[in-house]
């Protein structure tokens, strides 16, 4: 039998096998390589659909902001009427209770006494005059009391001048609270 040596032929598969190996690594690394460049190319591309996507809607966003700008204005105009009706409603409901407010001022203001001003701020009746003396204020004060229309009479103050007696008086009316 004929020895044979093998030696020579197993180091040649050797070889063989591990240039395979490494033209299979190679050819893993540049698959490897084409596929991450792949990934990032559809990344890339994705990113610029969005900004892309973005724009678009940013300018829809942009034309809808300025058809709404009229429409708030609009809406700013209505709250404005709207607070008007509701002031001359007020007005109106309180119509007849300033009415009533003079009517018993009318009747209560007592000879030598004159009004100089009157102002209402919401519910309370500031009235300025001067009277002949201290007691025709302290009438008008009696007088006054009786009336339904206002509430807590107060004297704030009393001056006496040369022409006669500055008062201001101050007093809640009714209508008002309810």
């Amino acid at each position: 039998m004929m020895r044979l040596n093998l030696l020579p032929w197993r180091e040649r598969q050797r070889q063989a096998a591990l240039r395979r190996f490494r033209g299979q690594l190679v050819a893993g690394a540049l698959l490897a390589l084409c596929a991450v460049m792949l990934v990032d190319q559809l990344a890339r591309q994705r990113g610029q659909q969005q900004v892309l996507a973005n724009t678009q809607r940013q300018a829809t966003l942009d034309v809808l902001g300025e058809q709404v700008q009229p429409l708030a204005e609009v809406r700013a105009q209505h709250e404005a009427l709207l607070a008007r009706a509701v002031a001359l409603e007020g007005l109106r409901a309180h119509q007849d209770v300033l009415a009533g407010v003079f009517a018993d001022l009318e009747g209560a203001l007592p000879e030598g006494v004159q009004l100089l001003d009157l102002s209402l701020d919401s519910d309370r009746l500031q009235m300025t005059g001067v009277a002949a003396s201290g007691a025709v204020v302290a009438q008008f004060m009696r007088d006054l009391n009786r009336s339904n229309a206002l509430l807590d009479l107060e004297l704030k103050h009393i001056k006496s001048l040369p022409d006669g007696d500055e008062f201001l008086l101050t007093a809640r009316v009714a209508a008002f609270w309810s």
